[in-house]
């Protein structure tokens, strides 16, 4: 079984390896400005109706970088966002921290048991085509 995030995914069949999407094309540089969430916000609001997250991979982090992309992206998918774009980079830090933007706006940190609760908000201002918020 695979657990991610202290949930179940995918009932008792294992995910194989290929099925995973890769974050390491995801990471940027640190030491070179924009970091991660400078990154996440100029993409977001550059992509108003797509999300970005933004992760500060820790040193002993609950879950891969892999395993963080391919549960936020499926969470994002089921509530139809589909223009995802994920920022990566290596924290000091023991636990991991997550950033979601949305039209150039910043959510978080969150944790990675907290992260997923706050999907459907974050899809649902991605996905809202009053002009007001264009």
């Amino acid at each position: 079984m695979v657990v991610a995030f202290g949930l179940l995914i995918g009932g008792s069949v294992v995910c194989a390896q290929e099925e995973l999407l890769s974050a390491k094309a995801d990471y940027i540089p640190c030491d070179v400005q924009p970091c991660v969430t400078i990154a996440g916000s100029i993409w977001s609001e550059q992509n108003p109706h797509g999300v970005a997250v933004a992760v500060r991979m820790g040193t002993k982090s609950a879950a891969t970088d892999d395993q963080i992309k391919m549960v936020l992206t499926r969470d994002l998918m089921k509530h139809d966002v589909t223009n995802i774009k994920f920022f990566y980079e290596q924290n000091d830090a023991p636990a991991s921290g997550i950033f979601l933007h949305v039209r150039g706006g910043t959510e978080g940190i969150f944790t990675i048991r907290d992260v997923r609760q706050q999907i459907p908000t974050i899809a649902r201002r991605a996905l809202n085509k009053n002009p007001l918020f264009q």
